[in-house]
């Protein structure tokens, strides 16, 4: 376990193959909404609330492999969170690729 997953727990999200390459699909842990995305074989989890104006990024589109939020068009790095050219970032969760599905760490 990495420090960046101690004290959280890891939650199923979805299955390997409803997450389609090149997508972002909403997946909810509870309450938190989260903006799943998949580029490739590496997989990223962000908050589902842009950081900005608190748009719905799982509603959001991948360009150029960045996550755009579809009220303001404001483009995050889906494996940081970093949006270039703005302090705020978008918080990002842990993601494993399992056998058994795609999971999320969270407190």
């Amino acid at each position: 376990m990495s420090a960046s997953t101690a004290g959280k727990a890891w939650h199923k999200v979805a299955e390997a193959g409803d997450v389609a390459d090149g997508a972002v699909t909403e997946a909810a842990v509870g309450k938190t909404v989260l903006a799943l995305v998949r580029i490739g074989d590496r997989y990223a989890a962000l908050h589902g609330r842009c950081p900005h104006a608190g748009g719905p990024l799982a509603q959001g589109s991948l360009e150029g492999g960045r996550l755009v939020c579809p009220w303001h068009g404001r483009e995050y790095d889906p494996f940081t969170g970093q949006c270039e050219g703005y302090a705020e970032a978008a918080r990002t969760c842990a993601v494993e690729a399992r056998a058994d599905g795609i999971y999320v760490a969270l407190e």
